[in-house]
């Protein structure tokens, strides 16, 4: 009557949930905003530096896009802290699924307000077409930052998607921002944002000419949205 299978299944998620358990104990002992510099030995990109760089080019973009989606700055500052640092836990090292759920966990463990810890499990969506968008207002703001630090980045050192090949999957972190900014009804001006990263990042080369391109990359990806979203021609 499958006994056994059902037997050999618990066994095996008992075990699971043991690890589970040593590494959520483990974890605690530290707290979200110690665990920060370890992004120092993280990269990346070759290119494009370590993930505390890239951390610190978005909390300075996320901190400017607060105004536009009408979210608290300093909440914004915090959760773009912390959005990365359960990378360096115990519990997504071993199940790396949990990216940003955990860090959510983590921040309310830590006493973090729950608009902060909502945004680091948020800010990595929408990651498809099929993905809850973020609302909240601070889970937004560090969404928008950190697809935008990263589109802008790979655009400075040239590294664009060509014909199906998208290492970095950037068409979806482009369409990422196309529904945050069309199902939170905001108004923002893209390359104003884009010309800020670029800043945040002190890229060199022709920086009209890269971010006229982007935006022209967004347009495309906005008519398959709109597309397949069934809008007429």
């Amino acid at each position: 009557g499958g006994a056994a299978i059902v037997a050999g299944n618990e066994r095996v998620l008992r075990a699971r949930l043991v690890d589970a358990k040593f590494f959520w104990d483990q974890d605690r002992k530290q707290t979200l905003s110690s665990r920060t510099p370890v992004l120092k030995d993280i990269t990346f990109h070759a290119k494009l530096g370590t993930l505390d760089e890239k951390i610190d080019r978005v909390q300075a973009l996320a901190a400017d896009l607060a105004e536009v989606v009408g979210a608290n700055k300093d909440q914004v500052r915090s959760a773009a802290r912390l959005a990365k640092a359960d990378l360096s836990t115990g519990m997504v090292n071993e199940f790396a699924d949990l990216q940003g759920l955990m860090g959510r966990y983590y921040a309310l463990n830590d006493g973090e307000a729950p608009e902060v810890a909502n945004a680091i499990a948020e800010h990595y969506s929408p990651q498809g077409p099929s993905d809850a968008c973020p609302t909240a207002p601070v889970s937004v703001a560090v969404a928008l930052a950190d697809k935008i630090d990263t589109l802008v980045g790979f655009w400075a050192i040239d590294e664009k998607p060509t014909g199906s090949k998208d290492p970095y999957a950037l068409r979806r972190a482009a369409l990422g921002v196309i529904r945050l900014v069309l199902e939170n009804k905001l108004r923002l001006p893209l390359l104003g944002s884009f010309d800020s990263a670029w800043k945040a990042g002190s890229y060199t080369g022709n920086t009209a000419e890269a971010l006229e391109d982007l935006l022209s990359f967004f347009a495309d990806r906005l008519k398959v949205h709109l597309k397949e979203e069934g809008v007429r021609h």
